[in-house]
């Protein structure tokens, strides 16, 4: 969420520089609700001054080559150059040609090269020829602006044939594809990001933790506001229906408005956007809200995070009458009225952060200490804690007092489970209650209650060699990726392994809202390693006959996985950072960077120099420092990718946020 990440770093960098420490803030891309949806038509003007080719209407006498790259060039900013664009057409292809949101992305300008001609007397009398546009696909978007896969059959094409016919002795394209095709630079130019916000699967209907799932759009700059509204709403309807390649790597795994909902109209008065919807009469109380709290989060920009003219507020119709939310809400009592903002769904905030502390690992000990950003930007870090309780006493993860960064000082060691070998690797539950990790030496993976004397137990099933990366979901399923093969260890039950997975998988995270997951994926060479992302779905997810509720017993599978962070040059590390970034750790030993990286396609970005030998990273929000593991057993922290980056004295490897 881009307004919660900007925050005013220098009066931080001026007191750390004082103080002679960590500084910096952690600075991220603007990949979530960037746009403020303006209640003027302006609404999705470009942001900032950028050079393209100027589009003009085709010339007499062009070439079949010269038609499509002037239709190329005029169609990247649809809908504001339509009409240029439609004059390199033939009149029936006028008629049809709608690409909508749709594009392909593609990592260089296309070749366009002209393959065939009909047989013919002579030259002028040719009248059909095809001309070939090809590149290399970077990524795919649907009709609604949603990331797809490139690898889904029927949207990983490299070319697109043109196929042209002469008209009045003029060439004219006759099978304009429904998508446009853009290279980097025009998506940046012509696209801005938007982010959707989906109920999440896994959390009960009217909890007081109803976080939404980002899933950011793209959408045409110059796009009135109504049309943008109204293309945002029908992406969160249900789907009835898709073409192959169209599917967004989500589906299945997030879920939309209930089953029967229609779209009758979105209307904006004023600041107000009126979301008029069909087939809620039998949708439970808690159905509703969380259809309007996804509105509110869609459509609507809080206030003085966008200019005055921006949408800041929603008001749900029901057939025309305007639906008036319960008088408790995350389980806060008032008076309602039918206009709602972001500020009335606190408890859906998709971006939730608090100050939290990482575990790592130590002289056969897991440790724990507390990183709140404002802590470390003076110097300070959370005192150390002993994860394993000490002669048998309960024990869970606690800050306690903030010490300097140089301190050396630790607990007394406590004794771990008999047979349980040397941690290495270690995860805590989000939930804080309990602790895996992993004994090389015992071969084994241990998962440990922190609330009880209950001693550490093995995790049963083929797991215990070759472990190199431990997460917990928020249905407390252990994640395991071991010699490259993924596997999910629900609590107190046997490791199986994940055939949805992708293969030669060496680091894995799951998010904390415990419908995606991220993955390290060796290739056949370093550089041709990637980051990949797939979603977890559950049977309940699916069907959204249940969409509050999922057993915990329910086993979820994968969909299929997509690529992130095109262009990361040798991806060997990550983390989430917030619902819409990760951190990557790329590079050789020897030239180590950290890079944001955008799980809705973007190119990475702010790559930055890591700590000499950082070999992990891990990461909590923007409340809390990053922290990276070194390649001599000691750990760094920082508040920014930037650095500086400060060695902690106390030794320790493989350090972990919560999950």
């Amino acid at each position: 969420m881009a307004s919660a990440l900007r925050r005013a770093c220098w009066l931080a960098a001026a007191a750390v520089a004082l103080a002679g420490s960590v500084a910096g803030c952690v600075n991220m891309p603007d990949n979530g609700p960037m746009g403020a949806i303006s209640a003027t038509p302006q609404s999705t003007a470009a942001a900032g001054n950028f050079i393209e080719p100027f589009p003009s209407a085709p010339s007499a006498g062009e070439n079949p080559t010269d038609i499509v790259n002037g239709f190329l060039v005029a169609s990247a900013d649809y809908p504001v150059n339509k009409t240029i664009a439609t004059a390199y057409l033939t009149s029936s292809a006028v008629k049809t040609w709608a690409p909508t949101w749709s594009v392909t992305v593609f990592k260089q300008p296309l070749d366009t090269t002209e393959v065939d001609q009909d047989a013919s007397p002579g030259p002028s009398d040719v009248t059909h020829t095809v001309v070939e546009a090809t590149g290399s696909v970077q990524s795919a978007f649907n009709g609604s602006g949603q990331f797809v896969s490139t690898l889904n059959k029927g949207r990983s094409e490299n070319s697109w044939s043109f196929r042209l016919v002469k008209v009045d002795g003029q060439w004219r394209i006759a099978n304009p594809p429904k998508f446009r095709l853009l290279d980097v630079s025009q998506f940046q130019d012509f696209y801005k990001a938007q982010d959707l916000y989906f109920v999440n699967p896994s959390i009960t209907a009217g909890a007081q933790d109803q976080a939404l799932v980002p899933d950011s759009v793209f959408v045409p700059v110059g796009t009135l506001a109504t049309d943008l509204a109204t293309n945002l709403v029908n992406a969160l309807l249900p789907i009835t229906g898709s073409q192959p390649g169209e599917n967004t790597w989500l589906q299945g795994a997030v879920t939309t408005f209930p089953a029967a909902t229609k779209l009758i109209s979105v209307q904006l008065a004023g600041t107000t956007a009126v979301v008029n919807l069909s087939g809620l009469n039998n949708a439970t109380p808690a159905e509703r809200e969380q259809v309007s709290a996804q509105l509110a989060w869609t459509l609507a920009t809080p206030r003085g995070a966008g200019p005055p003219s921006a949408i800041q507020s929603v008001e749900l119709e029901l057939n025309g009458k305007p639906w008036t939310p319960p008088k408790s809400i995350c389980g806060v009592i008032q008076i309602r009225s039918p206009v709602q903002t972001q500020a009335t769904y606190p408890c859906y905030n998709p971006y939730p952060s608090q100050p939290s502390g990482f575990s790592f690992t130590d002289h056969g000990q897991v440790w724990w200490r507390c990183t709140a950003e404002t802590r470390a930007q003076q110097g300070y870090i959370g005192q150390v804690f002993s994860v394993f309780p000490v002669t048998g006493s309960e024990s869970a993860p606690s800050c306690g007092d903030y010490v300097p960064e140089n301190s050396t000082a630790t607990p007394p060691p406590a004794s771990p489970s008999a047979g349980s070998g040397t941690p290495s690797l270690t995860a805590i539950s989000p939930d804080g209650n309990y602790v895996a990790y992993y004994s090389p030496d015992a071969k084994k993976i241990f998962v440990r209650a922190l609330s009880t004397k209950a001693d550490a137990h093995p995790v049963q099933g083929a797991v215990g060699s070759d472990v190199t990366a431990l997460s917990w979901d928020n249905k407390d399923n252990l994640w395991i990726a071991q010699n490259g093969v993924v596997y999910l260890a629900p609590l107190n039950q046997s490791a199986s392994q994940v055939n949805s997975a992708p293969a030669d998988v060496t680091d894995l995270s799951v998010a904390p809202d415990g419908v995606r997951v991220a993955f390290v994926v060796q290739g056949a060479s370093p550089a041709q390693t990637q980051v990949q992302l797939a979603a977890i779905i559950t049977s309940s997810a699916q069907a959204q006959s249940s969409p509050g509720h999922i057993a915990p017993a329910e086993s979820p599978t994968l969909g299929a996985p997509v690529q992130v962070g095109p262009n990361l040059g040798h991806p060997d590390a990550l983390t989430w950072y917030d619902a819409d970034n990760l951190i990557v750790l790329t590079g050789s030993t020897s030239s180590e960077e950290l890079a944001e990286v955008p799980v809705d396609g973007q190119d990475p970005s702010n790559a930055q120099q890591a700590p000499p030998g950082a070999i992990s990273v891990t990461a909590d929000g923007d409340q809390n420092a990053l922290v990276v593991g070194l390649d001599n057993n000691h750990l760094a922290v920082s508040t920014g990718l930037e650095g500086p980056w400060q060695t902690l004295s106390v030794q320790g490897e493989n350090p972990a946020y919560p999950g």
